[in-house]
């Protein structure tokens, strides 16, 4: 019993070790699926930007990855579609409007390697950066 208090209480400590406590490289929110990193930034349309990067933070990648998304909030759930955006990341567009709440679960394949599904609680934390901005952006069939 003492010890699975004991990682109960670890468990907030072990995510911050994996940098889920500050901004990715791109400004966007971290987790740890695997042996690599998912980092996520909401756009103004309840778009997401995901990048898949590596154990380190860098070498965004989408060869040979994928990512799978849905939004949920009680007993609701709104499914996304993801493609490659730049040839870095993945834009993932909601089929419909989702609230504000509840959790965005994430799955994603990096370079062949599947991990496991993570979650983004909703609202997500501001951290003190600038606004995402798309660099790709008014780049026609890129």
């Amino acid at each position: 019993m003492r010890m699975i208090l004991a990682a109960l209480l670890l468990m907030p400590a072990l995510s911050w070790a994996h940098g889920e406590d500050k901004p990715g490289p791109a400004g966007g929110h971290i987790r740890m699926p695997g042996a690599f990193h998912t980092e996520l930034i909401l756009d103004k349309e309840q778009g997401a930007h995901i990048f898949l990067i590596d154990m380190n933070f860098q070498n965004s990648t989408v060869k040979d990855s994928k990512i799978e998304m849905v939004a949920k909030y009680k007993k609701s759930e709104v499914k996304f579609t993801c493609s490659v955006m730049g040839g870095d990341h993945f834009h993932c567009v909601p089929e419909k409007k989702y609230p504000n709440k509840g959790e965005l679960i994430v799955k994603a394949v990096r370079e062949n390697a599947v991990g496991n599904p993570v979650s983004y609680k909703l609202p997500l934390p501001e951290f003190k950066t600038k606004e995402f901005v798309d660099p790709h952006a008014g780049h026609m069939g890129h």
